[in-house]
């Protein structure tokens, strides 16, 4: 008792902190047996009880709670041969788990390259090294057996794909997903098209000589017509076609295309969303009587509650926006924060699309259905939400290693900025790396600077604008799935929680992004308050200065 008593509020802040992480990440169960409360990630078991065990369903506690018979989706994967390409990538590692852990599926065949000097073996190594397996690997030990590597790069003729390996496709395949692009919004022209444009004509192709083929379903992105303010789900012809796109990049060089690209691109604000346009065009064009839709997601952030909650493995769009916040390193940004942020989580968005595979399976379609799936209209939220709760959990979860104490601050201009950024950012940039110099170190704030201010400029242009999107497609594909594929396979974003989302998002970032173990909670704190105070001595010394300044000009004016 006496013990309690002295203990430090600190300490019992952290302990707080400890649970909450293990309610938060806990692994989440939704089965036949479960229904899902609106409010919170609890669960509450409903009086009917699952009966004889036959399919894996979703785990809870280290444990696998099983359905009592396969259900429609999961007998719809069963057996059956899966390509998937863009599987080393964010959003293929969660189609791989999904499949793997809640469906008996085939065989999964990975399209793989290598890269930066790790052959296609070791990637698939890194794949399986991923904290979002550990579960898989408990329960589903031979989890392994289920993966084929094929060897190829979507960037080469025929994907790089030996005869050998395309028999095997063509005769064990029965499901396409193409989830590969390069994401990068600064890539080069020639290499976005080879990659986002070609590859989907290659993947169509191989498509087309699959012998026992059900489903293909291309990924492509809610911003690929972002220079339309209003988005239907629906083709939008482009004014370049992908055929005559892939035919520039062979007549001209690479420097030439370089030079042409902001001509070439017009009003698109990258190549990336450029080279996704030109992809649908490409499926529309190819598709032919193939049974294809177009998936296009929102911007996609962590897992919502499988297999993990919370897991993420990139600091890309408003995730990065958040570790820069936390960080103290990003202290202005240019936006409107009252616009809608069209973010989706990765897991809900998994789901959607391994349904509308399904869904195409089961049902004909004059021309290809398009999925939009992004917040509903009924269940909107904002920028402002985003960041106002960031600041509201984040001060209980600090970083680490943050260098400042973290303010900010978003204006509706860009010459807004430009001012605020050279005070906020390249200023004090500037006196940190002079005196790195001073103490015999190599200076690095202003290189940071640089991207930082890069990665704004590029995210600025989905925050200022306001985009107004059609899911009725989404919103019809929840209603013909059953009630228990309702909950092994749950998208519908009509019933997230964003205070909930936006909660598990930072514990995420905190815990496999910047690596901050949950044990460092009341270091990070007390680190977090010396910074706060740190940061208002240093405004007042600023202020101060500032007044003593004026006071002395204003004074020979006067006198």
């Amino acid at each position: 008792m006496n013990e309690l008593q002295t203990q430090t509020s600190t300490e019992i802040q952290f302990e707080q902190h400890i649970k909450d992480y293990a309610t938060t990440l806990k692994t989440v169960t939704i089965t036949p047996a479960m229904t899902l409360s609106n409010n919170s990630a609890a669960l509450t078991t409903m009086t009917t009880a699952p009966t004889t065990p036959v399919a894996v369903s979703i785990m809870d506690n280290q444990k696998i709670i099983v359905a009592s018979q396969e259900s429609p989706m999961q007998m719809f994967y069963k057996d059956k041969g899966i390509l998937l390409t863009g599987g080393t990538g964010f959003f293929g590692k969660i189609i791989i788990e999904k499949l793997l852990r809640v469906t008996d599926v085939g065989q999964i065949y990975l399209l793989i390259r290598s890269k930066k000097g790790k052959d296609i073996y070791t990637r698939l190594d890194d794949i399986f090294n991923d904290p979002i397996f550990d579960q898989l690997k408990t329960f589903k030990p031979k989890y392994r057996e289920k993966i084929t590597i094929i060897s190829g790069d979507c960037s080469l003729p025929a994907l790089g794909i030996c005869s050998t390996e395309r028999e095997q496709i063509k005769e064990q395949v029965n499901i396409v997903i193409h989830a590969a692009a390069t994401v990068r919004f600064d890539e080069k022209l020639k290499m976005a098209i080879a990659i986002n444009v070609n590859g989907t004509k290659e993947i169509l192709k191989l498509a087309k000589e699959i012998h026992h083929l059900k489903a293909v379903v291309h990924v492509s992105t809610a911003f690929a017509h972002c220079n339309r303010r209003y988005i239907e789900e629906k083709f939008y012809n482009s004014s370049l076609s992908g055929d005559n796109a892939c035919k520039l990049c062979e007549c001209l060089d690479d420097h030439t295309l370089n030079v042409l690209t902001p001509t070439i691109i017009k009003d698109y604000p990258n190549t990336y969303t450029y080279t996704k346009v030109l992809a649908e065009d490409v499926v529309q064009q190819y598709a032919g009587n193939l049974p294809i839709t177009v998936f296009r997601p929102g911007i996609v952030i962590t897992t919502y509650r499988e297999p993990v909650a919370g897991w993420i493995d990139n600091m890309y769009g408003p995730c990065g926006i958040i570790v820069g916040i936390g960080s103290g390193v990003l202290r202005v940004f240019s936006g409107q924060v009252d616009n809608s942020a069209n973010v989706v989580p990765v897991d809900l968005c998994v789901n959607a699309l391994l349904t509308s595979a399904w869904d195409i399976a089961k049902n004909k379609y004059d021309s290809p259905p398009i999925y939009n799936y992004v917040p509903d209209a009924s269940n909107r939220t904002t920028w402002r939400d985003y960041i106002e709760y960031g600041f509201k959990y984040g001060k209980d979860l600090p970083l680490r290693k943050s260098i400042w104490y973290p303010r900010f601050t978003v204006v509706p201009y860009k010459w807004q900025f430009y001012i605020l950024s050279f005070l906020y950012h390249t200023v004090p940039a500037l006196f940190m790396d002079l005196l790195m110099l001073v103490i015999g170190k190599k200076p690095r704030m202003l290189k940071i600077y640089r991207k930082i201010h890069k990665f704004c400029a590029v995210m600025e242009y989905f925050s200022a604008n306001e985009f107004k999107f059609d899911n009725d497609n989404v919103r019809n594909l929840s209603s013909k799935l059953e009630a228990t594929d309702k909950q092994l396979f749950a998208f519908d974003m009509r019933e997230l929680s964003w205070t909930e989302l936006f909660q598990i998002n930072l514990v995420g970032l905190r815990l496999y992004v910047v690596k901050d173990d949950p044990s460092t909670i009341p270091e990070s704190i007390k680190r977090h308050d010396r910074l706060k105070l740190l940061h208002y001595c240093t405004l007042l010394v600023v202020y101060s200065l500032v007044l003593v300044v004026f006071y002395q000009i204003l004074k020979s004016f006067l006198f």
